[in-house]
């Protein structure tokens, strides 16, 4: 282990999608604890449970062809070996921003319920997905299995019920927010490093490198060996700041960075393969990877603008088109999942929390219907037919424009929507996904039924998003102001109040103003 130089790339585009810091916090203020040593101890000795543990790695803004096993130049060894000794699934779909996927993810709920659709929660939003709705470490943490989380949590903060310890991860180094600086761990000038609630420094280290030692640390130094686990590590990288080692750089010299970051891409790719591989390694020395579900995927297609490419499929980040929602996944179970197959069923990262519960034969805690159905069979590689329709939308980067699409068996509509001050534009794109997965012939102009059928679907599905769900907000209100410390700016439960609050839309008065919304929302959340 050693520490990676810097070599920053500040970037501030006009999508304003990398954060431009404001001042720096002194983090000598802030509360420290040293970091515990890595003591990689090897084990052979099989674990006493018979359930199967749980592996999550999710990669943030990956481009579908930037894998080694795709062809890229960018060396990914490590998670071309999860392909190698796995199945990789051809059509696994996800949201095209960050928020909606890990809402999904964490509930098997559709996020336009959730109201968390649109847009990623910003450090100025205090709001995250409701604490009335059930997490899947909750439904393991209730058949006894331990919980972990190590990375980028992106649903919710403010509150104590928003955060990853009251939310089924008994255990959770990481940050709250998004795109943190790399190696300063911070956002908008406040610190958001912690472990379980307590900042922690990890000084001029790498956060990428950092969350593949933790996530070691967890199997190696923290978990009990007696007892299954749930570890959930969602990396940051290659999300912006465009920010990599230096000798990681070095290695992509061939790649230019102007204009667009494709050096300083690959070298966080790298740096993400890497820290897969110290998970993957702390497995193999805690004798586990035989009874050990492995999952590895991207939370939405890569960003073109700083490198990333999703090719052969169109669009990426922010599109509803394949290349920002189609993002493929891989999965590894040793003697359970057929090394190097590949399946071409569709799944839904709905679809995960059901399945993997079914993998290790538990129940589902919820109370509230899920949109996610059991695809266990299909993750195994056994084709079979998804039920419904999927759907898929994108608030950002833009204010009142919105990408949004409806896929069925066959066909796909994909919608733009951009809401002028006095007038509203529509671009429809209709594809037949089975003969033209690429999206490059547009037939909305041969079918105007098909066009006018689908757009319909899309505003039903529209309609069930809350009123104050949230939606793009690229900019705080003027008069927000960071904290200095996120871990420290998070209201402790007995200092709430619990119960949600309908605000002035409770009994009748409720109802009229709901009538005359029509399909504009929900005036309760449902």
């Amino acid at each position: 282990m050693f520490v990676r130089t810097l070599k920053a790339l500040s970037i501030c585009t006009v999508l304003a999608l990398s954060a431009c810091q404001g001042d720096k916090t002194d983090v000598a203020d802030l509360k420290t604890e040293a970091p515990a040593p890595i003591t990689r101890t090897a084990s052979n000795e099989a674990p006493s449970y018979e359930q199967p543990n749980i592996v999550i790695l999710l990669a943030d803004d990956l481009g579908w062809a930037d894998l080694g096993f795709r062809g890229s130049d960018i060396e990914t060894p490590n998670i071309d070996r999860l392909a190698t000794e796995g199945v990789h699934l051809e059509r696994f779909y996800v949201q095209p921003i960050c928020t909606p996927t890990r809402s999904a993810l964490m509930t098997a709920r559709d996020p336009m319920k959730l109201g968390s659709i649109y847009a990623g929660f910003q450090p100025w939003q205090d709001g995250g997905v409701s604490p009335e709705e059930h997490f899947m470490p909750e439904s393991f943490q209730a058949a006894g299995y331990q919980t972990a989380m190590i990375g980028k949590w992106h649903l919710g903060r403010g509150t104590e019920p928003l955060a990853p310890n009251s939310r089924g991860f008994d255990h959770f180094f990481g940050h709250l927010n998004t795109q943190i600086d790399y190696y300063e761990h911070s956002v908008a000038g406040g610190y958001d490093f912690q472990e379980n609630g307590t900042s922690v420094l990890r000084e001029e280290r790498y956060a990428t490198d950092v969350h593949g030692e933790e996530a070691a640390r967890y199997l190696t130094d923290i978990r009990d060996p007696e007892k299954p686990f749930f570890l959930y590590v969602p990396f940051l990288a290659p999300h912006s700041p465009m920010q990599a080692p230096e000798e990681l750089e070095d290695k992509y010299k061939h790649r230019r960075n102007l204009p667009t970051t494709k050096r300083t891409y690959a070298a966080m790719v790298d740096s993400l393969d890497q820290a897969v591989g110290d998970v993957l390694d702390a497995l193999d020395e805690q004798g586990l990877a035989e009874n050990t579900i492995v999952f590895f995927f991207s939370d939405n297609g890569g960003l073109e603008a700083f490198g990333a490419d999703n090719g052969p499929y169109r669009g990426g980040k922010l599109e509803t088109f394949e290349g920002g929602v189609r993002v493929g996944g891989i999965m590894r179970w040793p003697g359970q999942i057929k090394a190097g197959s590949n399946s071409d069923a569709i799944i839904s990262v709905l679809d995960v929390m059901p399945s993997l519960a079914a993998a290790a034969n538990i129940k589902l805690g919820n109370t509230k219907k899920l949109d996610g159905q059991n695809r266990w069979k299909a993750m195994q590689g056994q084709e079979g037919g998804r039920d419904g329709d999927l759907y898929f939308a994108s608030n950002s980067p833009m204010f009142n424009r919105y990408h949004v699409s409806v896929m069925e068996s066959r066909w796909k509509l994909v919608q733009i929507i951009d809401h002028q001050q006095t007038s509203t534009k529509v671009d429809n794109f209709l594809f037949d996904i089975l003969t033209d997965p690429s999206e490059e012939i547009n037939l909305a102009e041969q079918k105007p039924a098909d066009v006018k059928r689908l757009a319909e679907k899309i505003r039903k599905w529209r309609s069930q998003h809350p009123i104050n769900g949230v939606r793009v907000a690229l900019m705080p209100h003027p008069g927000w102001r960071a904290p200095l410390d996120y871990a420290d700016a998070v209201v402790p439960v007995d200092q709430i109040q619990m119960d949600g609050y309908e605000g002035y839309v409770s009994g009748m008065r409720g109802k009229i103003l709901q009538k005359r919304h029509g399909d504009k929302g929900k005036l309760i959340y449902e």
